[in-house]
């Protein structure tokens, strides 16, 4: 089988003298570099631990850290990106939770530090197999307890094998890496980018949180490719002036993790006009599994489909009495099938239990995965989402869907982005909170707007209690809205409008 890491290697062959790195400072490393220093870290891992194990590997975002992911793989080992902006003590559970043998990077976690790269390469590398482990992912479990996915090499040639010939790169491409390497987007960025010969650049974390920074990393390096999350694009629209300067080198923009909202997404094409966009969608089980390829800026009330399947996942609809259609209109839970799904997750049987349904499918009874989206399929076959299935709250008695009540407030047209927050009430059994992030040049955007533009599009059941401006919304390491951190930020607010 061709794995993630022969597509690296096999570039490496092809190119050798190309440039395969770019670092912080614009120092490079061809092509030729990263193999044999890739073959000096895995020989000496080998050395130490031997094949089959896995290696913790702090994420700092570094050519050093996508060399190391790399070696790891060529030891016929599996990493365990550490993010190293977390608390040491989630960093320590992850590393013990997932009993690393070693770390790359952290000297504190708990196991011992691998050694240095050795100056002779082993006698042979193990064959790597469909179902070993090539990584595992920590996400936050909703216990508040992080759980490892489990990524195997079948997985991961999955979703890279379809997107290097959806979305493909060569070797005048130029990749940034923005998102977090302890998140599934850089799967894209570092095996379909350096699968190509192209020029792999991480972007660091000083350029990354901040948009006018970003904009001169991007601008500076003539980046051809990026791949992030929507609340990094949106801070890219409105902190800097992207607007007015553009990027003409950039040819392609991808985003996923989240919904993009339509006007964002609009002005986002409208500055970048040269840039073919793409809204890619799969859960860190499943890494991509739709895809939809813009033919325009959207329309200001539209919702963006996530498109159709890709990379060969079976996806079905499964109805709240236990049926599943695979073709046709219809709406339901999301379920996926296919080779791009995770065996479960690392230690956690009941988990992965809950997670997964086998269900008759058009080839013969099939393992899904249960996605919790809730999802409509049109009669083209286009897939739209419309919530999750945890989303569901009861206010009033009546249940709501807080994507419902963002998505109509999101219609205002001085609403840059919108959150909606339900807070327990002993009468209400929830109060709906709309916390709402003004458009630049808008700040004199008030609650009492938003109310006036919700109450003309909803329910009065669906309408927010209180909306409170805010000129920003807290992120996760990996950039997308912390929505744990609301109800806190809610309660601190006070002040209801």
């Amino acid at each position: 089988m061709t794995t993630v890491l022969d597509r690296v290697l096999d570039a490496a062959r092809r190119t050798p003298d190309a440039v395969a790195l770019v670092d912080a400072a614009g120092a490079t490393t061809s092509y030729r570099e990263l193999a044999t220093a890739v073959d000096g870290l895995a020989s000496a891992l080998l050395r130490q631990v031997g094949p089959g194990n896995r290696i913790a590997v702090v994420s700092t975002k570094q050519p050093g850290t996508v060399l190391a992911m790399l070696a790891v793989l060529r030891a016929g080992c599996a990493y365990v990106p550490v993010d190293p902006s977390a608390p040491v003590r989630r960093q320590r559970f992850v590393v013990t939770d997932s009993a690393c043998a070693v770390a790359i990077g952290g000297d504190y976690l708990g196991v011992p530090t691998a050694v240095t790269a050795s100056d002779t390469p082993a006698a042979a590398f193990p064959d790597l197999r469909h179902d070993d482990e090539a990584y595992v992912l920590y996400t936050s479990g909703s216990t508040g307890t992080p759980k490892g996915v489990v990524i195997t090499h079948r997985n991961a040639s999955a979703f890279v094998d379809w997107a290097a010939s959806a979305f493909p790169l060569g070797p005048g491409d130029r990749v940034a890496v923005h998102a977090p390497l302890h998140f599934d987007l850089p799967v894209y960025d570092v095996y379909v980018g350096l699968g190509a010969g192209a020029e792999v650049h991480p972007v660091p974390e000083r350029h990354a949180l901040f948009p006018q920074a970003l904009q001169r990393f991007l601008a500076e390096r003539a980046i051809t490719h990026l791949y992030a999350v929507p609340s990094a694009l949106t801070a890219l629209l409105r902190r800097s002036t992207v607007r007015a300067d553009g990027l003409p080198a950039l040819r392609r923009v991808l985003y996923a993790g989240e919904e993009f909202r339509a006007a964002a997404l609009a002005e986002l094409m409208h500055a970048l006009p040269q840039a073919a966009v793409a809204n890619l969608y799969g859960p860190i089980e499943t890494n991509v599994i739709t895809s939809h390829v813009l033919d325009g800026p959207p329309g200001p009330d539209t919702r963006v489909p996530v498109g159709r399947p890709v990379g060969g996942a079976l996806i079905g609809l499964l109805a709240a009495d236990g049926t599943a259609s695979f073709d046709g209109a219809g709406e339901g839970e999301l379920v996926v099938a296919g080779d791009c799904v995770t065996p479960g997750y690392l230690g956690r049987p009941d988990l992965t239990a809950a997670a997964t349904v086998e269900l008759p499918t058009p080839g013969g009874p099939r393992r899904c995965y249960r996605t919790g989206d809730i999802a409509r399929r049109d009669a083209d076959g286009l897939l739209h989402l419309l919530g999750r299935r945890d989303g569901l709250v009861k206010t009033r008695g009546y249940r709501v869907e807080l994507g419902d009540v963002e998505a109509a407030a999101g219609t205002h047209p001085d609403v840059a982005e919108v959150v909606v927050v339900a807070v327990p009430d002993p009468e209400l059994t929830h109060r709906l909170h709309a916390l709402v992030v003004p458009r630049p040049g808008r700040g004199g955007l008030t609650g009492a707007d938003v109310l006036a533009h919700c109450r003309a599009r909803l329910p009065g059941y669906m309408v927010p209690g209180a909306v409170h401006v805010v000129p920003d919304l807290p992120r996760t390491s990996t950039g997308k809205v912390a929505r744990a951190d609301l109800p806190a930020l809610v309660t601190s607010i006070g002040k209801e409008v």
